[in-house]
């Protein structure tokens, strides 16, 4: 019998992760580390530190560089650490994301917490693609996955900002993925739906508290109906390999 290759291995591809200090970034970083990805996590929280030092504790390859993905410097900055620790660039996930406002209506809503989101979910997005494309382009079959979210894609979200980001990362990914195919590059964007993260947490004991529920009930009922960042780490892990080579468009997940 001939014995072919696991084509879910990692091993070797240099992979970037924005937002990947906590939630589905930081389960993707440690999951694709596991299956030999050399990880770069990009985030602004801190954490990233731990999250990487505990990958490389477990015999994983990680590497931290504190980001703000709505800074054009910074994001070169980030894109420079990996070409200068990897010499290339394999793979790019853009986890990134921020939820503001959730059950505002439209004069709750301070205008800076809709325009930080946009920035943050879009421009983000972009000024990664920007500068990460030339390095995907080089490595032959270069992977992008933009983060997205049911919300916005397929249905309303609780927050104005948040469903019309997430509606515009969506419209990004798909006209990235027109514009990069020529190069060698294939953009997915990954739409998952209500997922046990500490942002999605917020929005439900926002949701209690402004409807005068209690807010332990409501967490416990999202802990036991919603999904989890490692299932969704799962479905990246699988869209970034090579047995993926032929996935089109958007994926959603639970």
């Amino acid at each position: 019998m001939t014995t072919f290759a696991n084509p879910l291995d990692l091993s070797n591809k240099v992979m970037l992760i924005t937002g990947g200090a906590q939630g589905i970034g930081e389960a993707t970083a440690r999951l694709c580390a596991e299956r030999g990805a050399r990880v770069v996590i990009g985030d602004f929280n801190p954490r990233g530190e731990e999250v990487a030092h505990s990958i490389t504790e477990a015999g994983g390859s990680a590497a931290f560089v504190q980001t703000d993905v709505r800074d054009d410097a910074q994001v070169a900055a980030m894109v420079d650490k990996v070409r200068t620790l990897h010499g290339r660039l394999d793979i790019l996930v853009c986890a990134a994301g921020v939820l503001k406002g959730p059950y505002m209506q439209p004069e709750e809503l301070p205008i800076e917490e809709f325009v930080m989101t946009i920035d943050v979910n879009i421009k983000g997005v972009f000024l990664c693609a920007r500068h990460a494309a030339p390095l995907l382009e080089q490595s032959g079959n270069g992977v992008m996955i933009v983060v997205a979210s049911g919300a916005g894609v397929i249905g309303p979200s609780s927050s104005l900002a948040y469903g019309a980001s997430k509606g515009g990362a969506n419209g990004l990914g798909m006209t990235l993925a027109n514009h990069l195919k020529g190069r060698n590059i294939r953009v997915n964007t990954l739409a998952p739906g209500n997922i046990v993260t500490d942002m999605k947490m917020s929005v439900e004991i926002a949701g209690a508290q402004r409807e005068g529920r209690s807010v332990n009930d409501a967490i416990a009922k999202a802990q036991q109906e919603y999904g989890v960042p490692e299932g969704v780490a799962r479905v990246i892990a699988f869209m970034v390999s090579p047995e993926a080579d032929y996935l089109r468009g958007v994926v959603f997940t639970r």
